[in-house]
């Protein structure tokens, strides 16, 4: 009784001196706390050469994200929207809808922009919902507002594919006033960026030029090899000429120039007698430097891939910022969503590590630094995740539907900027078993990878799991409610192994293999016979097969695709109709198609999702817009 009696009378000492100094003229003058942003200092920096401060005027780019004030209410109404028993069902907000609804009070937004401005920083953007501020400054003035020293690194691999990358980066975490709502920050370092999903591939055939379409397959037995052609697709993956796309259109995210694109794409047209179809380029607010052609390629598969599965599309949007960094991804992101007229349909075929906490756990793993130094672990850094999970779920409310390809690396994602087999992408598994982000998100469709072989009428002949298909479970993502309950999706989160985690991929499509076997297109001018492959090729499929889905809605669509494609993938009746289950053996070595940890099932697997469609079922399914027109 005693001891209880001191633990009370302790207690009302403390709480007395707290209110003592809360109304003493000292405490009321005393500045805000500052809170520090964590998870915002790259892993491994101990071991790359530090050369000291950074030049004062180098210019940099921070993507600010405020939190909103209720994640569980927004959570609740996409629940709702997306489920046929709700009344609510398929009504989707609008942005201004959303703004209004569950964004950031404007008074403390508008606090968080003087702050920034009083700083010295350029606001280049807020968002709709006012969670996203864009700012530009300088190592000066960010380092001097957030308080973070700001050094000039670079870091070296170890062998023959050794190279030397030089970056900046922060050593301190940032810290923000207290009550600004600051949830993370985007840009303090120059190593973070996505990476273009196109692999290195044996192109098989490239030609000069862009005349009639040659014959490129070689079919024996029945099953032809070489590039595989749209018609193919129409009716591999059973697409009803009914529905082609009628009044969708498809946003494609991406960076960079566009002109090259555009070109490739009408002569692709020409090439398989295609409708000519509109695009609109839009570039978010603030970005002026568009120079960049290293991802042609990678827009060039995107492009012709969504337009070519969805013939009678009304358009294509590229959304493109001016690279791929962490904070122009999340600005074009940002722009797709926030745009009232943006198409219900995008795809983006590029991507980075997960994020993985810093404190947690498994940072001190030594699987997850499998590298000798000196190396830097831009996954274990990754903080892009935390605004990108809000802005694409302010997308599924408002009915969108972004398809990420799941990478090329297998059950791996390439955890080091520079190491012994590369830190880009590429027909390599790297042993770590970490998915791709933003495939890895639980409010985006992930995409992964087959390899299909068709017959001479481009029936489907043979279709298994491409074994440098992405996926797997992630680590610290809990499973989505339209997940939950997936037989197949069964792997506890690290962080908390009570909790189910998200498992990828959710569907595949065509990626091809090593030695092409994927789709024909045009790129810098050349036709090239099965060269667009990766799930950089699996995720605009979709993108635009799903636009055909949508044409057959009608009204405001579907939604989210996810929800629907898990209502139906896990009901036994429809699951047949409306998917090819990916389980056929690996031709190579007569074995279940494996992507390093995972083998292809029967059913949902860390592969290939549920499968690959068959488009008339989904449609039929979904839409009740039944019928045996021929696919097309």
């Amino acid at each position: 009784m005693r001891q209880r009696a001191a633990g009370r009378l302790t207690l009302a000492a403390v709480a007395l001196v707290v209110v003592a100094a809360a109304l003493s003229p000292v405490a009321a003058a005393a500045p805000p706390p500052r809170l520090a942003v964590t998870r915002n200092v790259l892993a491994g920096l101990a071991q790359a050469t530090d050369f000291g401060p950074a030049p004062a005027s180098t210019p940099l780019r921070l993507a600010i994200s405020l939190a909103r004030p209720d994640p569980t209410g927004e959570q609740a109404l996409l629940d709702a929207v997306h489920d046929p028993a709700d009344a609510r069902y398929r009504h989707f907000l609008t942005v201004a809808q959303f703004a209004a609804r569950f964004g950031v009070p404007r008074q403390r937004a508008d606090a968080v922009t003087r702050w920034l401005r009083a700083g010295g920083l350029h606001v280049v953007s807020v968002s709709a919902a006012r969670d996203l501020i864009v700012v530009d400054g300088t190592v000066r003035t960010v380092g001097a507002l957030l308080r973070v020293p700001l050094h000039s690194f670079a870091t070296t691999a170890t062998g023959a594919a050794g190279a030397t990358r030089t970056f900046l980066a922060n050593t301190v975490a940032p810290v923000f006033p207290g009550g600004l709502g600051v949830r993370n920050v985007v840009g303090l370092n120059t190593l973070q960026r996505m990476r273009s999903l196109v692999g290195p591939r044996s192109l098989v055939g490239p030609r000069s030029g862009v005349g009639p379409l040659p014959a490129q397959s070689l079919c024996l037995a029945g099953m032809c090899t070489g590039g595989v052609t749209p018609g193919d697709l129409w009716s591999a993956y059973g697409q009803p000429a009914a529905f082609t796309g009628q009044g969708q259109r498809v946003a494609v995210l991406g960076a960079g120039r566009t002109d090259g694109v555009l070109a490739d794409l009408r002569a692709f047209e020409a090439h398989f007698g295609l409708p000519v179809l509109p695009v609109t380029v839009r570039h978010p607010a603030g970005d002026r430097d568009f120079s960049d052609d290293t991802g042609r390629l990678e827009w060039d598969i995107d492009t012709q891939a969504a337009s070519s599965v969805a013939p009678g599309l009304a358009g294509l949007d590229l959304y493109f910022g001016e690279n791929l960094s962490d904070p122009d991804v999340a600005k074009v992101f940002s722009s797709f969503t926030d745009d009232p007229h943006s198409p219900r349909q995008a795809t983006a075929s590029y991507g980075e590590c997960e994020a993985i906490p810093i404190l947690s756990p498994i940072a001190g793993v030594p699987a997850l630094s499998p590298y000798p130094p000196p190396v830097v672990a831009q996954g274990l850094g990754n903080n892009l995740d935390a605004t990108l999970d809000t802005i694409t779920r302010q997308a599924a409310l408002e009915g969108k539907t972004i398809f990420a390809a799941s990478g090329d690396n297998g059950s791996s994602c390439p955890l080091v900027a520079v190491g012994p087999v590369g830190g880009g992408n590429g027909l390599v598994n790297q042993g770590v078993p970490v998915t791709d982000s933003p495939a890895s998100l639980p409010y985006v469709v992930a995409v992964g990878g087959t390899v299909l072989y068709t017959g001479s009428a481009g029936q489907r002949v043979r279709e298994y799991g491409w074994a440098f298909s992405g996926g797997g479970s992630t680590l610290f993502t809990p499973a989505p409610s339209y997940q939950l309950g997936t037989p197949g999706v069964w792997l506890p989160c690290v962080s908390d192994p009570s909790q189910v985690c998200r498992g990828i991929a959710d569907v595949s499509a065509l990626a091809g293999d090593a030695t092409g076997n994927g789709f024909d297109i045009v790129s810098s001018g050349q036709f090239l016979d099965g060269a667009g492959g990766g799930t950089s090729l699996s995720a605009p499929l979709w993108a635009g097969m799903w636009a055909r889905v949508q044409s057959a809605a009608g009204g405001a669509g579907l939604g989210f695709a996810n929800y629907a494609l898990y209502r139906v993938g896990r009901n036994p009746a429809s699951y047949s109709r409306d998917f090819f289950d990916v389980t056929s053996t690996d031709t190579a070595t007569g074995l279940p198609a494996i992507n390093g940890l995972y083998p292809t099932v029967p059913g949902w697997d860390y592969v290939t999702g549920f499968g690959t469609p068959r488009l008339a079922g989904l449609i039929c399914d979904l839409t009740r817009r039944c019928g045996s027109g021929h696919p097309r």
